[in-house]
This record gives structure tokens, C-alpha cells and sequence, in this order.
């Protein structure tokens, strides 16, 4: 069976609890499937991974002040001179953009050098590993799918391949989701980020399937981007977002109850 944490959530912020109620530990009751038992390999679900199936942001926000404080401790230093969880996420960002450098933890290590030494501490390899150690952690323990997403993808596995295809770099294996994945595609590995044609050819070019379905919260990497590529596209709007006029999901969900049923209706 599978086990670990999960979360209610109806709607979620960035920076805020108020709205999830994390429970330590579930037992669905349910025998977890395998992709052996996939039934329906002409129909391919492609889901994202933040936000859609786990929550990333509260995770994040939570490791990174975690991490605030581990490098007070080993820069031996004050809280008051580590730069707050915005600050931390904002200098991330911008160095990002200005990197040549393609792979997340890369950018990530760069950021906490970066950081490191703007505090007045030595930022040596064995340190910033440390940090990028901790941070990476941290976040796994922080972050929690989501229950409804549990359950959907526990009803879906027999019917239909599932697969993951993000621009992040978490791994269901570590949540306790990788035996519900026949594969798990990430940006950068394959060398393309959504919403690039190239990101969803190369998961047609190994799934070869006769349908696709993206599922997602990201207007543009999730729907706008797999729609013109052929895919259908439902929309998870947990955060009860406008509908941009522009963008025409075939769905709109605001958790993943009842995705089989709305499949049904989507997929002819």
C-alpha cells in the first residue's frame, strides 16, 4: 500500500499554511499499481508535477527558511544578515536569467555561493554543497501530494499510461508516487522546458500513443503550449484563478476529483 503524507487543499498560496491541512501519514487502502497494469497505452496523460500533483510552493518557502537559519548556524552569523525567503528566491531568479548554465541545482548552488559570499563567509565547495545538501532535504520533506491527486492517480494507473513531463526537478519516487509513473521526462534532462514544441514532441516520440492529455496548472506550459501541439489540456486551478480569454482548456478542474469522469467526456 501506499503511504506517506499528503495534503487537503482547496486553495493554496505561496507563502501561506491557512488553507492546507497536513496530515503526517495516509493509507488509501488501495493496492498500488504498477506500469505493467496500464490498460490503455493508446491514451497518454501527461501531468505536471507542481501544483498539479504536489504542493511545491509551501514546500519551497518552507525549506528555504529552514535553510535561513542552517546558514546562520554554519556561516556563524545572525538571522538578521541571511537575506529573507523573497530575497533568497528573487536573487535565485535573477541569477538564472543572467546563467548560462541550463540545469536547476546548478542555478541553485550558484545562488547559495552567491549568497554565501555576500555575507562575509568563505563559500567553499564542501559549504555550498552542505547548504545545497540541506535545502534539497528539507524540501523533500516539506512537500506533500496533494490527497485528491493521490487518489486520481490511483484510479487512473489501470486505465491509462501516466506520465510526468516538468520544468522542475522533483521526483515522485521520493514522495512515494514513482510505481504510478511509466515515465517521468524533465527539462533538464531532455533539453527543452514548456512550453517548447520540442518538450512535448520528445514525450510523443516515446510514448506513441494515439492521444495525449495534458494536465496542469500553468496556462502556458500545461494548456496553451500541449493544445497547439494537438494534446487536449484540462486545466488545475486550485487557486481559482481567471480563465485568460485566450486559452480554451477542454477542462477546468479545481482539484483532481472526479479527473476520470471528466476524462471520459474529453477523450473521444
Amino acid at each position: 500500500m501506499l503511504s506517506g503524507h499528503y495534503c487537503d487543499a482547496t486553495h493554496v498560496s505561496a507563502f501561506s499554511h491557512r488553507h492546507l491541512q497536513c496530515h503526517p501519514s495516509f493509507d488509501l487502502g488501495l493496492a498500488t499499481p504498477t506500469i505493467q497494469s496500464v490498460q490503455s497505452p493508446q491514451v497518454t496523460l501527461v501531468f505536471d508535477g507542481d501544483q498539479t500533483i504536489w504542493d511545491f510552493r509551501w514546500a519551497l518557502a518552507r525549506a528555504l527558511e529552514a535553510t535561513r537559519m542552517e546558514i546562520a548556524r554554519v556561516a556563524g552569523v545572525g538571522m538578521e544578515a541571511i537575506p529573507s525567503v523573497g530575497e533568497m528566491s528573487t536573487a535565485r531568479d535573477e541569477l538564472a536569467a543572467a546563467s548560462t548554465a541550463s540545469r536547476l541545482e546548478v542555478v541553485r548552488r550558484a545562488a547559495f555561493a552567491q549568497l554565501l559570499d555576500e555575507i562575509g563567509a568563505t563559500a567553499t565547495d564542501e559549504m555550498v554543497d552542505h547548504i545545497n545538501t540541506f535545502f534539497v532535504g528539507r524540501r523533500y520533506e516539506m512537500c506533500r501530494p496533494y490527497r485528491d491527486a493521490v487518489q486520481a492517480l490511483q484510479a487512473l494507473s489501470g486505465l491509462y499510461r501516466i506520465v510526468l513531463l516538468s520544468n522542475g526537478n522533483t521526483q515522485p519516487d521520493k514522495l512515494g508516487l514513482g510505481s504510478l509513473f511509466a515515465h517521468t521526462f524533465y527539462a533538464d534532462d531532455i533539453g527543452h522546458s514548456k512550453p517548447s514544441p520540442a518538450a512535448y514532441a520528445h514525450v510523443a516520440s516515446i510514448c506513441a500513443s494515439d492521444t495525449f492529455v495534458s494536465i496542469g496548472d500553468s496556462i502556458e506550459n500545461d494548456i496553451d503550449g500541449p493544445r497547439d501541439f494537438g494534446w487536449r489540456t484540462v486545466w488545475v486551478n486550485r487557486d481559482s484563478r481567471d480563465l485568460p480569454r485566450h486559452s480554451q482548456p477542454d477542462a477546468v478542474m479545481t482539484s483532481l476529483t472526479g479527473l476520470e469522469d471528466t476524462l471520459a467526456r474529453i477523450i473521444t
